[in-house]
């Protein structure tokens, strides 16, 4: 019997399943654990939660997966932080996009995650991988939610510099964003700079994108061009067919992205993610060695 933890460490959420031989036994959710964004004693407190609902007694593998896992800084920081709250289990910190195939029961394939941000990462059957994009809002993330919902904003101010009435985008956002009149859009912006905040704002935009909206539909489709060149970068540097995995909730939740990305992706399997992808860092935790093996 092998009992293993997976976590999915989001920006908004941290969730947990505690698994006996592949089979979750208890779920659980947190807030965020990422250290990048709320740093290393709040992440603390909320693996402090979210063990305390999990039970950690005789597991002896954990494997998290976490945005802007990349650096020897941050995954040293995760792999202490989890260390600490489960002893004696081997642990491992991946990038959250790992968890993607992972969790779809793939070896092989790319995963493209389109939610606050954006990132393509891909995997050989022979353990090779690539990945394109991931570089955090200052200098990427284009097909993200946030970035759709910028240039939901820049089209706005667009047509109100060029002495233009609103447009149904610009009504739309304004009145998504709880304010009287376009005007107002550049000192909300700066005042309220939370990034899930805005990708939350880029369903506007894929919603008007739907019922047929051409200023909508130009930022769909520009996001679409921005995700499947991430997605052709890593297929290509790792002449992989297939398939792709869209995950990240911008992606998973918005059809008319998926289908844009699609048409962009002629000839190419891709698929939307149907597990969680805790699901996946449990998979990964249970292909970890048990901690007693690596003593022989």
């Amino acid at each position: 019997m092998r009992t293993v933890i997976g976590v999915d460490i989001g920006g908004s959420k941290t969730h947990g399943i505690r698994a006996v031989d592949g089979e979750p036994v208890a779920e659980a959710v947190a807030g965020s654990a990422n250290v990048a964004a709320v740093g290393v004693p709040e992440a603390g407190r909320q693996l402090d939660t979210l063990f305390a609902h999990l039970d950690v007694s005789g597991v002896d593998a954990v494997c998290a997966g976490a945005a802007g896992a990349d650096g020897t800084e941050s995954i040293g920081a995760m792999t202490r932080l989890l260390a600490e709250r489960v002893p004696g289990a081997r642990v491992s910190v991946v990038h959250d996009a790992r968890l993607v195939l992972a969790a779809e029961g793939l070896d092989a394939g790319v995963s493209l995650i389109a939610g606050t941000g954006s990132v393509a990462w891909g995997r050989r059957a022979d353990g090779e991988q690539a990945r394109a994009g991931g570089w955090g809002h200052l200098l990427g993330d284009e097909g993200s939610g946030y970035r759709v919902a910028l240039d939901a904003v820049r089209h706005a101010l667009d047509r109100m510099d060029a002495g233009a009435p609103p447009d149904p985008l610009t009504d739309a956002l304004v009145a998504s964003c709880g304010l009287a009149d376009r005007t107002e859009l550049i000192d909300f912006v700066y005042a309220r700079q939370d990034k899930r905040y805005w990708a939350e704002r880029a369903a506007v935009v894929t919603g008007l994108a739907a019922r047929g909206d051409a200023a909508a539909s130009l930022i769909v489709d520009t996001a679409a061009d921005a995700l499947a060149a991430l997605a052709t970068r890593v297929l290509g540097r790792l002449d992989l067919p297939g398939p792709v995995v869209l995950g990240g909730g911008f992606a998973v939740h918005q059809p008319p992205l998926q289908r844009s990305v699609r048409q962009r992706l002629a000839g190419v399997e891709v698929r939307v993610l149907t597990h969680a992808p805790a699901v996946g860092a449990v998979r990964l935790a249970a292909a970890l060695p048990r901690p007693e093996m690596e003593k022989l």
